[in-house]
């Protein structure tokens, strides 16, 4: 009878249905597990589109700049294109061998340089080419010097050209009626090619761009006697930037 009592003491009481039981919430090891290749492929991958972005953005950032600027200087300096026109020639020698047909040629050329920009001053560089041509054959070549020209500024400038080439038949003839005297009919036709690289520098001091300005001029000339007075008759010109040649 007490061992029976002392059973039902040691027994659990049952639970009490109406009393909320909280679960024993478990716990699992990650020792074991392997995360590593996948964490590293996520990193890689995150790393290179903060790349992509950061230099995508970096670049419309610069090209929106570059035009604000732009827009900027153009709009407070009103930038204007300058003017430039074959004003004379002089023909101070021409000389063509009757045996071989070889043209020596010694010509100054005279061109109005015209800036009528207040704050932007044309500074002419190095490595320009000034050619002159008689119906495709080049006659002679010289370079404009180096100078700066500053705003709303007319320069004469001087271009010297000496050259000696062979000319066909055809052209010898014509050479040398140009040279007797005023040919007949329109004229003579020379070709000259004006090829200079220039700065454009604001308040004749900071350069804001580079580029290389080509003008092709047709003059029709009366006569090329040597140390003769030329009249220039008609003049025609055409002229190109070429913004790619700009260091």
């Amino acid at each position: 009878m007490d061992n029976h009592q002392q059973s039902h003491r040691l027994t659990d009481p049952p639970p009490d249905p109406t009393k909320h039981v909280h679960p024993v919430p478990t716990y699992t090891s990650l020792a074991n597990q392997n995360f590593h290749g996948h964490h590293h492929k996520y990193s890689h991958d995150d790393y290179c589109q903060r790349i992509i972005c950061c230099s995508c953005a970096f670049v419309f950032f610069s090209i929106f700049l570059f035009l604000l600027t732009f827009v900027a200087i153009f709009s407070i300096l009103n930038p204007k294109v300058p003017k430039y026109n074959a004003s004379s020639i002089t023909i101070n020698s021409l000389h063509v061998n009757p045996s071989n047909a070889i043209v020596s040629a010694d010509f100054t050329l005279f061109i109005e340089a015209y800036n009528p920009n207040k704050r932007i001053g044309i500074r002419y560089r190095n490595a320009s080419r000034v050619t002159a041509l008689f119906r495709g054959n080049r006659l002679c070549s010289g370079e404009i010097p180096q100078f700066l020209q500053p705003g709303n500024n007319v320069t004469l400038i001087r271009i010297g050209m000496k050259g000696e080439t062979e000319v066909d038949p055809d052209d010898r003839a014509l050479l040398l009626e140009g040279i007797a005297g005023p040919p007949s009919g329109e004229g003579l036709k020379l070709h000259v090619l004006v090829r200079v690289p220039v700065s454009i520098q604001l308040d004749n001091e900071v350069t804001i761009w580079r580029f290389r300005v080509d003008t092709y001029y047709t003059l029709m000339l009366n006569s090329i006697a040597p140390r003769q007075p030329i009249n220039i008759e008609k003049s025609e010109q055409f002229f190109r930037v070429d913004f790619m040649e700009w260091l």
